[in-house]
Order: structure tokens, then sequence, then C-alpha cells
């Protein structure tokens, strides 16, 4: 467990997440007094975390004796705060409830020599910050040691011995601070920073491995309690999540989507951790280009926010969010493809489902579309022909409703191989379980008719099957 007390971070605009989390209630208001004598006139800036970012919620300036000041009107809320100078001065403190009253010495180069009254949180962080930057310069002169190419195996062997005694110093003295202090803010944000012990250290196997990765999941955020609001207002819960839901979650939309909603419900314990946690993971999701982490928000539309009142979610954001939601509902990857009745050029009736294939396209499209007269040859000729040999069908679904168009359309660009289907008096209701509101709309399924792919360009489709089919 490595933290560090000098980080150049950017600084952003002020956000205000007062009403979103605990505060410190013994007494009104808040007061910092800070004494820096070498930073006379100088600015200093006092920095919070949240959801993931840092906001500078003021400045001032160090008088002519060195001191700084910072007082509010309103108590600040329990979390992980930092003082920053420029151009590379950084220093991290906490706060917990009834903590409104803080004098602080720093001495920039010795962290042992700074001083702080009204945190005793902020002086273990400080203890406990000290010990590791101690250590950390005695690591570093010994690794500088192992550069050596004529050091002698026992001379390295002896170095290697004493860098693995530093760490386990490290260890007992942390656990020392954490027991000592056992229901402090300090101890459970220390703990929260440690990672998990997975039940192999070195797995030998695929089976260990296997265990390992399980017991990641299940266990990831053990040393985290997900409904205390304080994490909120740490520098590491966010990277935390998203580590967790991109390297331990298995990347399968059903899977990162259910790993979604389970930690929103870890989290409803607590109203102010329920809505960040929802609102973060529904935000993220709603924002990527993944393919995919549409089943994200979806899912936590369906678990959370559909049938629930949140007072946090107006009538507007619910609106909007429905009106995102009902087209892909029925669409998802990983969801069975909804059998279409279609009939080709000659009249002749097909039932998507029922063709047997490898993989089967739905490509909707609109001969008068732009992109379509483009990208649906392109299809044909780079994917289609390419493939449709090694069990690769597509079913081209005209959403137009002008038919000669359609077959002049297709004569033209000799489309002739593949299935060319309509629906002219719209029996499939396709639209209902399809979204054409952007064509082409692209579906890609597997033999069993499961969408694997969707909304993807004729580029990127050859991509996907080039590896599907060559593998």
């Amino acid at each position: 467990m490595k933290y560090n007390i000098i980080l150049i971070l950017s600084l952003l605009l002020y956000f205000n997440p007062e009403a979103q989390c605990i505060v410190n209630k013994d007494t009104a208001g808040f007061h910092l007094q800070i004494e820096n004598s070498a930073r006379r006139g100088e600015k200093i800036y006092l920095g919070q975390y949240w959801n993931g970012q840092t906001y500078a919620k003021d400045s001032t300036l160090f008088s002519d004796k060195g001191v700084a000041i910072f007082n509010f009107d309103k108590e600040m809320n329990a979390g992980q705060y930092f003082l920053y100078i420029k151009p590379n001065f950084q220093i991290d403190f906490l706060l917990d409830a009834g903590q409104n009253n803080l004098k602080m010495y720093i001495d920039e180069n010795n962290l042992s020599k700074s001083t702080i009254t009204g945190s005793p949180d902020t002086e273990l962080l400080w203890k406990y910050l000290d010990m590791m930057q101690k250590a950390d310069i005695k690591k570093a002169a010994l690794e500088e040691q192992l550069t050596d190419s004529l050091l002698s195996e026992k001379k390295r062997k002896e170095i290697n011995t004493s860098l693995v005694k530093i760490e386990h110093e490290i260890q007992v003295q942390t656990d020392k601070l954490i027991k000592d202090n056992p229901n402090s803010w300090f101890t459970h944000f220390t703990k929260g920073m440690e990672m998990i012990k997975l039940p192999f250290e070195k797995p030998k196997n695929a089976d260990e491995f296997n265990q390992n990765k399980q017991y990641g999941v299940d266990h990831f955020f053990d040393n985290i309690n997900l409904q205390d609001p304080r994490f909120w207002h740490t520098n590491y819960l966010i990277s935390y999540i998203d580590a967790y839901m991109r390297n331990w979650v298995e990347q399968v939309p059903d899977s990162l989507a259910t790993a979604a909603s389970r930690l929103v419900s870890k989290a409803k314990g607590n109203a102010i951790c329920f809505e960040n946690m929802l609102s973060y993971l529904t935000n993220q999701s709603i924002k990527s280009n993944v393919m995919g982490d549409e089943n994200i928000w979806a899912k936590l539309y369906e678990d959370h926010i559909e049938n629930e009142n949140l007072p946090w979610i107006d009538s507007t954001q619910r609106a909007d969010l429905k009106k995102m939601y009902e087209p892909i509902k029925n669409n998802r990857i990983g969801m069975q493809a909804h059998n279409l009745t279609l009939k080709t050029m000659s009249g002749q009736v097909v039932e998507t489902n029922q063709i047997s294939s490898e993989y089967l396209i739905l490509y909707f499209y609109d001969p008068h579309c732009g992109h379509c007269q483009t990208s649906v040859p392109a299809v044909y000729e780079k994917l289609y022909s390419k493939y449709k040999d090694k069990g690769l069908e597509i079913v081209a679904i005209n959403i137009s409703t002008d038919e000669q168009d359609w077959k002049k359309f297709v004569d033209e660009h000799q489309l002739t191989d593949w299935f060319n289907c309509h629906d002219p008096n719209y029996k499939s209701e396709y639209w209902m379980y399809y979204n054409t509101t952007g064509i082409p709309a692209v579906y890609v399924l597997n033999k069993n008719k499961t969408i694997i792919a969707k909304s993807i360009d004729e580029k990127n489709l050859e991509k996907l099957f080039d590896f599907y089919l060559n593998k």
C-alpha cells in the first residue's frame, strides 16, 4: 500500500456537493488556520475530492507573517481534502464529524515537523505518510544499488532481503496504527486503500486463477463500506469502481450490467451513497461509446429507477430516460432476437429466426438514405461476398414504402444472393423490437439468434467477422 504526499493535480472549477454528503455537526461553520513562513504573500488553495475529480473550494493568501486563514459559514463535509501551493506542493488532510476548527503548521521539507490540532484523523494520516515517505527513500536508495551490474549475488540477495524487511516493517506499523484507532475515519480511509488478499498469491493453474478471479468479483469492496458517504470525498473510490468494472467483472454486457446493479444495491442502505452510485454508473454508461454499455444503464433503469420514486430525479429527467430506454429495451446485446415475419421481393415469407446460419445480420435500411446508398453495397461486396460460404447470412430489410425504388436499388447494385426483404403491410411491427430511428440499423445474431453486436458500421462489421470467421 502506497500513498504519495505530493501530487500534481488539476484544479477544476468549484462544485458544491454540500447537500449530498454528511456534515460535521459539533460546531457552526468551519475555521482553518495554516502557518507556513516560507510562503509569505503566496496563494494557497483549499481543495476537495468529489466523484473522481479535484475541485478548488477556495483560495487565500499567506500574510506577511506566513499565516493563511479559511473561514466558512457552513461546516465542511467529512472526507479527504488537500492544500495546494503552486507549482507543486500538495498535502492531504482528513476531516470527520466535529472537526471544524483546525490549526496547521506546515514544514514542506519535513512532514514529521508539521503539526495539526483539531483533526486527530489528520494527525494519524500525516504520521502514516511520514512513515511511508521515509520508507520510500530507503527503498529508492537500495533499488539504486541493484542497478549496478557489477554487484555480487551475495550483496544483491542482501539488498532484496532488506527491501522485503522494509515492506514488512511498513505493514506492521500500519497495522498497529489501525489496531490502535479502530473506529477512526483514518482507519476506514486507510483500510479502504488496501487491496483485498486473494486466496492464491501466485496461482499455479487455471482453477486457482479462476478462484482468484471469482473471489475478487465477490470481495473487491470488502475494505470499503459502500454505505459510508465519506468515501465519495476521497481520491480513490471512483478509480476503484472503474477498476472493478473493467478489470474484474467479465467484459460481457449482461455481466457488467448485473455487477453495476449489485454495486447500487450495496450502496442502498444510505440515501447519499445510493444516489451517488446510481448516478455515477448511469451517467458513465450513458456517455460511453463502448458497444454494450447501454446494457448497464438500461438495467439500472429497470432495477432502480423505472418503478421507484426518487426525489432527485425530476419528471423531465425521468421522461428523458424513458425515451432513451424504450427503443433499446427489447434489442440489447445478449437478448434473444425477436423473430420477424417478412416478405422477399418474390413474395416468399421469411421467418428471420428460422434462417439456419452461424451468424445472421439484420440490416434495416432505406434506399433513399444517402448513407445507405453507399453502405449497403459495401456490406454486400466486402462482407457478405467474403463470408457467405463461411456461415454468414444477411437479411437486408427495406423500411421504405416505395417498392419500385427499392427494386431498382437492388437491381442496380446486383444485391441478389442475400435475403432482400420488406414488410409492406407492417405486420411484423419491427420498430417495436428493433431500434430503426437511425439507419442503417444493424443487428448481428449468432446461430442461437442471440444479439451479439449492434449499431456497427460496415468497416467495423468487417473487422468483427474477420475475427469471428477467421479464428
